[in-house]
Formats: C-alpha cells, sequence, structure tokens
C-alpha cells in the first residue's frame, strides 16, 4: 500500500510544522526559519519575511533550524534561534530574533557569521508583499536617503526592477490603516516577482547591479533588520474562525475555449516514450513539444523520430528551433529547413527562439535586441514559407517580458512557466497559480489578440536559462529542480488541473503541462533516479495527472462554463459544455486537508468521480480509472480529499 506521503507529494519528506504567533490584532506563521501570512484581522499584509542564503546559481538552500524558543505571552511574542545553511560552497550559520507586541509591531534580526569565506549571490533579508491589495496600488517608497514618494505597484509585470535604494515601504492594507514594512543594515531594491510566476513583489537586499557571486569573509558579521508597523485606527484583536464550506457556483458557456493539451518530448527520454506510446495515445493530447538544438548537433534524425511519436500518438508536432545565432540566421534556418526536408516530418507549427546568450537576461541595459529577432522571424518565414511559425523564448516569462518579439511576423506567442524557481513549499506552489492571469494580462498589454502558447507549465524547472537545473538526489522539495517528486503525486494533479483552469480563463490556446515520460511525465518509467512505490510496481502504471491531462485534452476547443470558486486558494474549477450538450465540472483541492464544498442546484442525474488518496493506487493502474469509476451525486455538500480531483457529469 502506497504511503500517504507517496499518493501526496511523491516523496517521503515531510512538510515542515508552522507555528501560529500572534501580536494584538497581527497574526504570523514561523515556517522554516521564516514568517509567512502576516495579517491584520485576516487580510494578508506581507506574504512573507525570510533571512535567505541564494548560491552562486541561485539555489535557495532550506536553513537547518536548531535551539528554538518560542514564548507567546499574551498578545505578544518573541522567538529566537540559530540556522545553519549550507551549499556546495561552504556553510553560513546564522542566528534570529523575532518579537511581536501587542500594538501589532514585528521586529525581525537576523546575524549571519561565516567561520570562513562564503560565497553566495545574496545573502540576506527578502521581504514578500503579496498581490492582492497590492498590485496597481499605492506605495510610499522611503529611500535610503532619506527621500519619499509616492508611486504604485504595477499593475502590468515590470521587466524590470521596481524601485530601487529602499529603505521602507508603506501601502494601506485595511482601508485608512498604512502598513510600513523597514529595511535596516543595506540597501534594498524590489523586483516584480511575478515575471518568474511567483505570486508577490520581491524586495530583496543587495542590488543587482552590484558583482555576484561576493564574498562574506570568514569572521565578519551580517546584520539586518526588518520591521512591520501600522498607522490609522486598528482593528481589535479577534478569534480565528473555523473555515466554512467553498461555495461553487456555476454560469453561462462563454465564447472561450478550452486550450489544445501538449505533452513535451524530451529527447533523452524517446526510448522510453516510444514504449509507452500507446498509453499516451490514450491520453489523447492534441500536442507533441519537441526541442532541436543544433549547437548540440541534433537534426533529422531527431526530427523524424519525434515526427514519427507524434504521429503514433495521434498528435500535431509542435517543433521548438534553437537558432544559434553563431552566424546569419538566415543561413542557420535554411541548414535547419533541409533537416527537416531530410526527416519528412510535418510539424503542424514551428517554434525559434534565439540561443538564451543572443538575448537581455537582466535587467536595464542592453536594451533588447529587437533587430536580431526581427531578422531570425523573417528569415523563418523564407526557409519555411507553408508553416506557421511561433515566436518568444524558450525560458521563462522573464525573458519574454525583456525581450518583447515584433509581433506581426509571428503567428503565435510563447514560453514556459515552472514553480519552483524561488520557493518550494506546498503553500507558495498552490498561491502562485495566481499569477497566470497576471502573465496573461501583460502578454495581451504588448501582444494584443496574438495567440498565446504556454510550451511548458509544471512544477519543476524545464530549462533554466541562467544555468542547469539543480540534481535532486534526495527525491525531496527543492527550488531550481528538475525533477520535482510532487509531480508524481496528488499535489501535482491538483496544481496542473488548476494551471489549465488558468489558462482556460485567460484565453490560452494551448498549454503543455507535462511530458509523456521523464521528469515531467504522466506516464512512469524506470529513470537513473528513484519513483518511490512506482518502481516496485511489476506492470504498466500511470500517476496522478495522467487523469488530469486526459480529462483535459478531451475537452479540447470546448466551450468554457463560467465556475466560480467562493474561496480559490482551497478549490480550483475548470467547467465547459461537454459534445453531447453536459457540463463538466472539474475541482481540485488545493490544500492538504479534506474540503468541504457546496455544489450549486444540479440535475438528478449527475454523475461524480473521485481521484484521491482512497483512489491512487487503483487509478496508478487504470488510465480509463475516472470514466469508468462514477457514482450517482447523491447531495450538494461533499468533501475532497487532500490534494484530491473530483469531476462532476450534468445533464448527460
Amino acid at each position: 500500500m502506497a504511503d500517504r506521503r507517496i499518493a501526496l507529494f511523491g516523496t517521503i519528506q515531510a512538510a515542515p510544522k508552522g507555528i501560529e504567533l500572534r501580536a494584538g490584532p497581527v497574526s504570523a506563521t514561523l515556517e522554516n526559519g521564516a514568517l509567512r501570512w502576516i495579517r491584520l484581522d485576516g487580510i494578508e499584509v506581507l506574504r512573507g519575511i525570510a533571512f535567505l542564503v541564494r548560491d552562486r546559481n541561485w539555489g535557495t538552500p532550506t536553513p537547518r533550524v536548531s535551539d528554538l524558543i518560542v514564548d507567546q505571552a499574551g498578545q505578544e511574542f518573541r522567538v529566537t534561534f540559530k540556522a545553519l545553511c549550507a551549499t556546495a560552497d561552504g556553510e553560513l550559520p546564522w542566528s534570529a530574533e523575532i518579537v511581536g507586541e501587542a500594538s501589532g509591531a514585528l521586529r525581525f534580526i537576523g546575524r549571519a557569521s561565516p567561520a570562513g569565506d562564503f560565497v553566495t549571490n545574496r545573502t540576506g533579508f527578502v521581504i514578500l508583499h503579496p498581490l492582492e491589495r497590492v498590485a496597481g496600488c499605492s506605495v510610499d517608497v522611503t529611500h535610503v536617503d532619506s527621500t519619499k514618494r509616492r508611486a504604485r505597484f504595477p499593475a502590468l509585470i515590470d521587466p524590470e526592477q521596481c524601485f530601487f535604494d529602499v529603505r521602507a515601504l508603506s501601502h494601506e492594507a485595511l482601508p485608512g490603516v498604512w502598513a510600513t514594512c523597514r529595511m535596516e543594515g543595506d540597501a534594498w531594491e524590489m523586483e516584480d516577482h511575478r515575471n518568474w510566476l511567483d505570486a508577490s513583489f520581491k524586495t530583496y537586499v543587495r542590488p543587482l547591479a552590484l558583482p555576484y557571486p561576493y564574498t562574506i569573509k570568514g569572521g565578519s558579521s551580517v546584520t539586518q533588520t526588518v520591521t512591520l508597523s501600522f498607522s490609522g485606527a486598528m482593528p481589535a484583536a479577534r478569534r480565528a474562525v473555523m473555515e466554512a464550506p467553498v461555495q461553487i457556483a456555476l454560469g453561462r458557456a462563454s465564447t472561450s475555449r478550452m486550450p489544445a493539451i501538449g505533452l513535451r518530448a524530451p529527447l533523452q527520454w524517446l526510448d522510453e516514450a516510444s514504449a509507452a506510446v500507446e498509453l499516451v495515445r490514450l491520453s489523447g493530447p492534441q500536442l507533441i513539444n519537441g526541442r532541436i538544438d543544433p549547437r548540440m548537433g541534433q537534426g533529422a534524425r531527431e526530427i523524424k523520430r519525434l515526427g514519427t511519436l507524434a504521429a503514433t500518438v495521434g498528435a500535431g508536432l509542435a517543433l521548438e528551433v534553437v537558432v544559434p545565432c553563431r552566424r546569419d540566421p538566415s543561413v542557420e534556418l535554411v541548414e535547419f529547413a533541409g533537416e527537416l526536408r531530410e526527416s519528412s516530418a510535418r510539424p503542424e507549427s514551428i517554434i525559434v527562439a534565439a540561443a538564451e546568450d543572443r538575448i537581455r537576461g537582466e535587467p536595464g541595459p542592453p536594451p533588447p535586441p529587437l533587430a536580431l529577432l526581427a531578422e531570425i522571424y523573417r528569415a523563418a518565414r523564407v526557409a519555411l514559407p507553408d508553416t506557421p511559425i511561433g515566436g518568444g523564448t524558450f525560458g521563462f516569462f522573464t525573458e519574454l517580458n525583456r525581450n518583447w518579439p515584433p509581433i506581426g511576423l509571428i503567428d503565435y506567442i510563447t514560453h514556459a512557466v515552472c514553480s519552483v524557481v524561488h520557493a518550494s513549499d506546498d503553500r507558495a506552489m498552490m498561491e502562485n497559480l495566481e499569477s497566470f492571469q497576471h502573465i496573461i494580462r501583460t502578454v495581451k498589454a504588448f501582444a494584443g489578440n496574438t495567440p498565446h502558447r504556454l510550451i511548458a507549465s509544471g512544477l519543476g524547472l524545464d530549462i533554466n536559462p541562467g544555468s542547469d537545473p539543480a540534481p535532486n538526489l534526495g527525491n525531496v522539495r527543492g527550488t531550481m529542480v528538475r525533477m520535482d517528486p510532487r509531480h508524481r503525486g496528488l499535489f501535482g494533479a491538483a496544481w496542473t488541473l488548476a494551471s489549465i483552469g488558468e489558462a482556460a480563463r485567460g484565453g490560452i490556446v494551448a498549454i503543455s503541462p507535462a511530458a509523456l515520460v521523464g521528469e515531467f511525465g504522466i506516464v512512469h518509467r524506470r529513470l537513473p533516479y528513484g519513483q518511490p512505490w512506482f518502481d516496485d510496481l511489476d506492470c504498466a502504471a500511470v500517476y496522478p495527472v495522467y487523469h488530469v491531462v486526459a480529462g483535459m485534452a478531451e475537452a479540447v476547443g470546448r466551450p468554457l462554463v463560467e465556475a466560480i470558486s467562493s474561496d480559490r486558494t482551497r478549490i480550483a474549477t475548470v467547467a465547459y459544455r461537454a459534445a453531447d450538450g453536459g457540463t463538466s465540472l472539474w475541482l481540485a483541492n488545493l490544500r492538504d486537508y479534506r474540503q468541504r464544498v457546496t455544489l450549486p442546484n444540479l440535475d438528478a442525474n449527475a454523475r461524480i468521480s473521485r481521484l484521491d488518496e482512497s483512489t491512487f493506487e487503483p487509478a496508478a493502474m487504470d488510465p480509463a480509472f475516472l470514466c469508468a469509476h462514477t457514482a450517482a451525486l447523491e447531495s450538494r455538500e461533499i468533501e475532497i480529499g487532500a490534494h484530491g480531483i473530483t469531476w462532476i457529469q450534468i445533464g448527460r
């Protein structure tokens, strides 16, 4: 029998336990040495305050906390602890004191004192502001020279830093109540974290204009302080209330359509993909995404294999081509066209993108190479005259936002999204779903009605424009990792369903939320790293995300039906008009505990299917599990298990 942790998260690693703290009307959670979800009267003021260490590849090691003392006395608290962050370059010990006052004021002091020289890209406090009640709203900025100005948090996603040389930030947390976050000990600046899918604005220490990595000398000390205070008529402290059931409401069918579903076909796993092709075919994807990089000697042979695989699955081949830009792009693309003819493959479209070292990766100057991008797309039009051309980036939205393509030269625009760039805890992964709509709106602002495709969307890191993804031999949660074990669990299925729902509501025409096999696969195959429980099976098996992909692939092109969740942070929704005239309603529990849900009045013939802890094992053995195991819906009041999926068929 599968361990519950494997069923939910794909790993036996325990999630950290948070400690609830209260300072008058302000509540917060202490987790892994950070203050999270700082709320005033139940309203989130800050998403987090954390003393973080970033290694030379921007990885963020989880601190090992020791000597933790928590003193909660009435409406005040004091916390002290020691911590150790280890990277490939060494260890950095640090200590902390956190004080909460009855007035709601908080103070967080961090002191780092390495015994030997320590190499880091960034060490110090990071403060996260949430998006709700913040994006597009006023903020008072105090700079390190004590000058002040009124500004706004960006509404659309800013490709550059939002504010520089910051000492304090004040925003209206509640009507008439302003929250001021003040940082001491260095200079801070803010970036728009939505570029990387993170649902926050990040104020971080040490300006990016300074060289990195840098060295903190052994025997030296780094001390920083963050304070949070409030002004205005503060609400009285009140007790927390029990969560009410999530209410679901259904509206009318809209003109928006469900997106095409793609699966990635990494070249390194093509043999495994070919062995699993029948199970993949049954999932019904519309697209197979395959990437060709001439710098790696890839050409006709690899294109032919991808074309054969797509044809066997019954999907179109969305071919992705890296243009090295080492020579004239027109010459490079003519050579690629020759390789394509030799392969005999007929892709439904070809995405061309400049090599990552030929575009702007950092904010600030130099400006993006628009002339080069235009040259690439014009050359693609000439070399591939009968094929739709996609453009954008194979990297994150960040790279697209810093390198807007000439829209008139491409048929659709592309990029990838990944949830583990800056954080890896379960709650942050689900919070990041909020950023999808912000990304979609920003793309529409500069690309208009150009069709928008997500060529990779998932928890793990398909590609890192700055460096290779981090290894994950321990099969644990981690930032910047390619293999996130949660993809194999119910967590991954819930995240994927919610992300497809966000894509559909935003009008994205195609999304590739997984791969055939491998780190992002929907079908289990033995790989160089362990996959607990699945590797012990003596039969073919699929991951929970398989059932989401199959269900969403069946819905391609169907009219989207408005489905409203009273709490989108707990229950995500997707609904569409089915081919037989009925409605399919899909629900995903985004929390790691059972949720009570109240459904709208539905017809007496409604049917329900469940994918949760109790059905994890049989669902792994049966690719048609959700269709084969339905039951009559007997009540409007249902429960959905931890990170469970519920499919309700209405009016069929």
